[in-house]
């Protein structure tokens, strides 16, 4: 099979559709989201992912704080996941929200 992305877009995508459903379904319309409920659903899905993934949240270096103060910010995997995430998330939302705009 060739993936046009990493395995790491598949493990997360249904996580976030299922996400985004939940809480459409609940009433909650798009345009009316705040920063707390985008939040919220990036928490549901980071949980998800750990709970299939676990080693996503026990990054050694992350875990003991041992990152050296450089010029370069650390972002070890549990940061990294969460922007994964959220970039789906969001790119997600904008298409339901308004689908004019990607087609």
């Amino acid at each position: 099979m060739d993936y046009n992305y990493p395995e790491l877009y598949y493990r997360i995508y249904p996580k976030v559709m299922d996400t985004i459903n939940k809480y459409f379904n609940k009433g909650n319309r798009g345009p009316n989201l705040t920063e707390k409920d985008i939040e919220e659903m990036i928490d549901q899905v980071y949980e998800k992912m750990v709970a299939e993934c676990p080693e996503i949240d026990e990054d050694p270096i992350e875990r003991r704080g041992r990152h050296r103060v450089t010029q370069r910010p650390f972002y070890g995997r549990r940061r990294l996941a969460r922007d994964i995430i959220s970039i789906i998330l969001i790119s997600e939302l904008l298409r339901r929200i308004n689908p004019y705009i990607f087609g």
